[in-house]
């Protein structure tokens, strides 16, 4: 709860009876927790408990005056509006404010501060036009909150526009992650991010919706590979990124981003892809940069994805955490 303005209150109170300091303690919270231009879910927990403990020390007077304050604030806390109307309040105001709080709050107020995004985000259920207006913002804490709350639906279209933000923000797909509701597509969008207990269950479920006798249609050319292997060698990142563009017939514009913290994984899928030795794929990551290699567990983690992800996988999941479609497809949906 937010501090009192008028501190001089307080020490105001020593005087009082213990009856009339809880009724005024009480009374002053719920003026501040119903004024309040935005409330989060800390602040209506603490107002819930201290009310629910301030209450039963109340008189019917002081009950009939805490129902008219808070019959018109929208989160006022159902355990305190059920208190109120089981102990004598409930011929006071307090039906309309139920009735008020089936009314819509106007949304500007919330959208125009963060913790008011936050909020909003966290709602249950969450409608489709709220979804857009806090996402726009592009803010963090929104967007986690919009992707732990189950009432967002993957249905939404926004859901895949936030999937496809998690992509970048691996701390926003361990979020996700978590999620039971994933179709397989987002999950695989969200594959870097994923523990390597979960890649496996994601990996699986790729390999649902593939052909049983499903093969990667990459297959580069001896020249290819050649020129794939000599950038490697050499260290040379953006002719090796330009080489995979083109090995998997890309859009120019893509941004592979290999070497990024969190994106070491993208390599590995891409060579498995692309039908690239797992010998030669080895001199591949001891020599392109030194951020593959070490500390040792770091490459046996890109060998060990090679050996555990099939050809006709990897080359999905490229498509997938790209966003794109290869050989010549266009770009995909998520």
């Amino acid at each position: 709860m937010a501090s009192s303005a008028n501190p001089d209150f307080w020490s105001d109170l020593s005087g009082w009876s213990g009856r009339d300091a809880s009724a005024a303690l009480l009374k002053v919270n719920a003026e501040m927790f119903a004024a309040a231009p935005v409330r989060d879910r800390e602040s209506i927990e603490t107002f819930e408990a201290l009310a629910l403990g301030f209450l039963p020390k109340a008189d019917r007077a002081t009950l009939l005056e805490i129902a008219r304050i808070l019959a018109r604030c929208p989160d006022t806390p159902p355990s305190v509006l059920d208190y109120l109307r089981r102990h004598g309040a409930e011929d006071h105001a307090i039906m309309p404010g139920r009735q008020a709080r089936a009314a819509p709050v106007p949304h500007a107020r919330y959208l125009a501060t963060p913790a008011g995004r936050v909020h909003l985000a966290s709602r249950r259920p969450i409608e489709p036009a709220t979804v857009e207006g806090i996402l726009v913002l592009r803010e963090e804490a929104s967007e986690d909150a919009l992707a732990a709350n189950p009432t967002f639906s993957p249905a939404m279209p926004a859901f895949h526009g936030l999937v496809r933000r998690a992509v970048e923000r691996p701390a926003l797909a361990r979020i996700l992650l978590q999620r039971a509701d994933l179709s397989p597509a987002h999950a695989a969008c969200l594959y870097l991010a994923a523990d390597r207990e979960r890649r496996g269950l994601i990996r699986q479920r790729v390999m649902e919706t593939l052909p049983s006798t499903a093969g990667s249609p990459l297959r580069l050319q001896p020249r290819d590979a050649a020129a794939l292997s000599e950038a490697g060698h050499e260290g040379d990142i953006a002719r090796f990124e330009r080489l995979l563009t083109s090995a998997f017939g890309l859009p120019g514009a893509i941004e592979w981003r290999i070497l990024q913290s969190g994106r070491h994984l993208l390599l590995a899928l891409a060579l498995k892809a692309a039908g690239v030795p797992e010998k030669e794929a080895l001199r591949i990551f001891l020599s392109l940069h030194p951020a593959l290699s070490y500390p040792l567990s770091a490459i046996r983690e890109l060998v060990r994805e090679m050996r555990d992800v099939p050809g006709a996988v990897a080359f999905s999941l490229v498509e997938t955490i790209l966003g794109a479609r290869a050989l010549g497809g266009g770009s995909r949906a998520v």
